[in-house]
């Protein structure tokens, strides 16, 4: 490994027992949470899983439930690459469609990542469990934030919700880490 990268590996797996530069075990790094560049990195793979678990819950409602998407979407046009036809809505529908589904993507996104964060990334223990999950959901719901100005681009701005949705997601995210680690988890 080049000088840097071996500065990199070290600094990122410090405190981690390393062998030729690189780290013994994964689940040294995964158990360690204190490193600041280590827990970031948990961070985002912990919250690409919720996102990942966000987009599956988004796109199977969408297409199957509450119908959300308009035929110019993204994803609307690789399903239809597919041969699937997306059912069109008013805008009033799609809008009422898209809190409804953000609604269930909440729930199902913020448990995954209380059980990863709690797993890989923070130290638990600041607050007694029940209140660190009240406060973990509790400050989440500033997300709705996040989802009301999804919609407002959606719908005064004419973005395509997929549009929306990511960004609305990466802002939330970024948000959410600096709360989470402020307030609700010890490190």
């Amino acid at each position: 490994m080049p000088n840097i990268s071996r500065l990199f590996w070290n600094r990122f797996f410090e405190g981690t027992k390393l062998m030729n530069g690189t780290p013994a075990k994964l689940s040294d790094f995964l158990k360690k949470k204190d490193s600041l560049a280590g827990q970031i990195v948990k961070y985002i793979l912990c919250g690409g899983m919720a996102v990942a678990v966000d987009f599956l819950t988004f796109y199977l409602l969408a297409v199957f439930a509450f119908p959300c998407l308009r035929e110019t979407d993204p994803i609307a046009r690789l399903l239809a690459v597919f041969g699937y036809d997306i059912h069109i809505v008013s805008a009033e529908v799609l809008a009422r469609n898209f809190w409804i589904i953000k609604t269930f993507c909440f729930l199902a996104s913020n448990t995954v990542v209380y059980v990863l964060n709690v797993l890989f990334v923070f130290k638990a223990g600041r607050h007694h469990r029940v209140i660190e999950i009240l406060l973990f959901f509790g400050s989440s719901l500033f997300q709705f934030f996040f989802i009301w100005l999804g919609g407002l681009l959606i719908t005064k701005f004419n973005w395509e919700v997929t549009y929306s949705n990511v960004t609305m997601l990466l802002t939330a995210m970024a948000v959410n880490y600096l709360v989470r680690k402020k307030v609700i988890f010890k490190h």
